[in-house]
């Protein structure tokens, strides 16, 4: 390690422009991959941040929540069938206005819930929903605070003219790349009053807080793990897949550049070598030192393209879908790691080539 350190700083330039190219290759990495984490969340984070296991849809709705419509007496049975809390969830794509601007229209996805239910998201900011006689009040994601939304601003559903007052906002609650409101059941059913006098009230669906399922036999439903109820939100499975693909083609070309970048410089140091070898130095050391010599430099570029991707995910808008863990940029940092290590590896086999005699100077 000390004789791979006294090199990199003996051929620093030649080095620095080595470390510029990792940093920038484990940036694209990471951002890519927070970006399709973002993606991925601003399709179904709505349904990723509720605390249940399962849910309970109609069976003639294909897995998919908005398809799906139940009634109050199958939730009354259902409760009987499981010991775990049930509460229903109603979710529904429209638009709003605030009321600053009237001649722009917002979408939105409604998420209606009970007051007291377990899937009520946290609040960052204000109140929860506290409706009264005649009044309605909704929890915004933070994203409208973009478009000028405030704490006690009134904004009106589009199509049936109800009136909301925003009492609080939530952070990462989207359903199909729209940002989501919470509002009550008796928001919804007002909603939907207003806009067709006939309509009865309804649910999407069901959630189960819990694993007590084994009891239930309720005719006309079907019961689905949230793993599969997310898979099935229209695009999201086509979108993962396409920017998948492209993660990891950019993980396996980045390797291809690693390698050769490793290997070039084998062949540069090849009468550097053969003096060593000429010393008395075995290929075990030869072998440490290199392998050395990468793992400083990629180790280097994590912590550098790592402080890269943070900083710039701390910069973003919050409209952009950008969403990256720590546990999933240390994964990917040590891929990348590993990767290196295994390119410099493939390039000690040109040294063991080396003859130190016809590298010297000799002619046999």
């Amino acid at each position: 390690m000390s004789l791979a350190w006294k090199e990199l700083k003996y051929s620093k330039k030649k080095y620095i422009l080595i470390e510029l190219i990792l940093v920038l290759l484990i940036f694209m990495v990471l951002f890519l991959s927070g970006l399709a984490s973002g993606l991925a969340r601003a399709v179904s984070s709505v349904i990723e941040n509720e605390d249940a296991a399962y849910y309970v849809l109609s069976d003639d709705a294909d897995n998919l929540v908005t398809m799906s419509s139940l009634t109050d007496e199958q939730l009354a049975t259902l409760k009987e069938q499981t010991s775990d809390d049930v509460t229903p969830v109603n979710i529904q794509r429209m638009t709003i206005y605030n009321q600053a601007d009237l001649n722009t229209k917002l979408d939105i996805t409604y998420v209606a819930l009970e007051n007291d239910s377990f899937l009520m998201p946290e609040i960052n900011q204000g109140t929860a929903l506290n409706d009264e006689a005649g009044s309605y009040t909704i929890i915004l994601n933070d994203t409208y605070e973009d478009d000028g939304i405030k704490l006690g601003d009134v904004i009106e559903d589009s199509n049936s003219g109800i009136e909301m007052t925003v009492v609080g906002f939530t952070s990462d609650e989207m359903y199909g790349h729209s940002p989501a409101g919470i509002i009550s059941m008796d928001t919804y059913t007002a909603i939907h009053t207003a806009i067709n006098p006939s309509y009865e009230k309804s649910y999407d669906a069901f959630a189960i807080h819990g694993n007590d399922i084994e009891g239930i036999n309720l005719e006309k439903t079907a019961i689905t793990d949230k793993e599969t109820i997310i898979k099935n939100i229209p695009g999201y499975s086509a979108e993962q897949g396409t920017i998948k693909m492209i993660l990891w083609v950019l993980v396996i070309v980045s390797a291809a550049i690693l390698g050769v970048f490793f290997y070039v410089i084998t062949i540069q140091k090849q009468k550097q070598f053969g003096v060593m070898k000429a010393i008395g130095m075995g290929m075990g050391q030869l072998t440490g030192m290199i392998v050395s010599e990468v793992l400083i430099l990629a180790l280097m570029g994590m912590v550098i393209g790592n402080g890269l991707a943070f900083g710039m995910s701390a910069m973003l808008p919050k409209s952009m879908p950008f969403y990256l863990q720590g546990s999933q940029a240390l994964a990917i940092s040590a891929v990348f790691v590993l990767i290196s290590i295994a390119c410099s590896l493939i390039s000690t086999r040109k040294v063991a080539t080396v003859d130190p005699m016809i590298v010297i100077g000799g002619n046999e």
